[in-house]
């Protein structure tokens, strides 16, 4: 039997890199995503939650939502936000939803706690394992983005979605636990005064699309 090998490698790794990574360097193919003003604002001065993208690019991250094993937020992200981090805009499946919470201080009405999708905390004080609802014990004296790869790495979750606030994104690109990064600029709203957001550095985007207001640039941490 003659047997030909090689072939279509690269496509193939780039179709199964999620599956690669995991097992390779032990922890998710992680995806940044956030949206920003024209003039580099996450959040407004205020604080209210501020509509950045429009409706379309709101339904293709959803999809994006579907594509990955979980969805990852920040304790502040959703006590000011409250998001469902679900992908009800699209035909697919729901994450798993991924907060951290340290404390224990998030309350249980948000949307994150309503047990229709399976949801993990991770926090500095509680383990226990329930069938929508779990508490992940982090330990160690490693940075929290550390932590949270060995977790995550152990509970086999292959890829993961961060949507949560600057501070914990930045943490991300800071400390190289990125893979993509997905930016959405809003290029007719200007947040003056508003909360930065993250910086990728000198980093050039791999491509980029436009829907209507807004701007998708699309990078890759090579």
């Amino acid at each position: 039997m003659e047997v030909t090998v090689g072939i279509l490698e690269e496509e193939c790794v780039e179709l199964n890199r999620r599956f690669f990574t995991f097992n390779t360097k032990h922890r998710p193919y992680i995806v940044l995503k956030w949206a920003q003003s024209g003039d580099g604002r996450i959040a407004g001065p205020g604080e209210g939650r501020v509509l950045i993208s429009n409706e379309y690019t709101n339904r293709l991250v959803h999809r994006w939502r579907s594509e990955e094993a979980a969805i990852l937020v920040g304790t502040r992200t959703a006590l000011m936000d409250d998001p469902a981090l679900t992908a009800r805009l699209w035909k697919g499946p729901d994450p798993v939803r991924l907060v951290v919470d340290k404390e224990l201080s998030l309350p249980a009405s948000l949307k994150l706690f309503d047990g229709k999708v399976r949801t993990i905390v991770f926090n500095s004080s509680r383990h226990e394992e329930g069938d929508m609802l779990s508490y992940y014990q982090l330990a160690g004296d490693s940075s929290l983005v550390h932590q949270l790869m060995i977790a995550l790495h152990r509970l086999k979750i292959q890829s993961v979605l961060v949507e949560g606030g600057a501070r914990l994104l930045q943490s991300f690109i800071d400390e190289g636990y990125w893979d993509e990064a997905r930016v959405i600029t809003n290029t007719q709203l200007e947040l003056p005064g508003g909360l930065s957001a993250p910086v990728l550095g000198t980093i050039q985007p791999i491509s980029h699309e436009s829907l209507f207001t807004d701007t998708i640039r699309y990078y890759r941490n090579i």
